[in-house]
């Protein structure tokens, strides 16, 4: 059984499948309402783990990858792993920048997406073609950085 957040999700994640001309399937439904509804980048193990779909590891993937390759997914690669996250905002249908800046926490190990921070364009030698951009800030968040003031109080 799929499980959506409501009935307008439900119906936004056919939509977006739709439009990037991919079938309907239980899985591809199920990963792109996870992303969703998650508040930082997922992983492939991670997507595994919390849906209990009774499809295997290859199955998750090759999602992932149809996902990622019609330009549903961007993805960040963070200590090693590669995780995803939807580069459409489901609640508005509004497109999420691609090359934005990512923060990692050194403490509660989050991710945070930081939209509003995009990162440059850089113009590269000649020859070079980029693919993609990747940025990743590391340090302490905001609520570990309070939770530390209170704790020296």
């Amino acid at each position: 059984m799929i499980i959506f957040a409501t009935d307008l999700q439900k119906m936004k994640a056919e939509q977006l499948l739709k439009r990037y001309g991919l079938s309907r399937t239980k899985v591809r439904m199920q990963v792109i309402n996870l992303l969703a509804l998650s508040d930082q980048p997922v992983s492939g193990n991670e997507i595994l783990q919390k849906l209990h779909l009774g499809c295997n590891k290859s199955t998750i993937y090759r999602t992932i990858n149809a996902l990622y390759n019609k330009g549903l997914l961007a993805r960040i690669i963070v200590d090693y792993e590669v995780k995803y996250t939807l580069k459409t905002n489901m609640t508005d249908g509004s497109a999420i920048p691609a090359d934005h800046v990512h923060f990692k926490c050194n403490i509660c190990n989050k991710v945070f997406c930081l939209k509003d921070l995009l990162i440059e364009d850089y113009e590269l030698p000649e020859g070079f073609i980029k693919s993609e951009n990747q940025f990743l800030i590391i340090g302490t968040c905001k609520t570990c950085s309070e939770q530390n003031k209170m704790k020296k109080k």
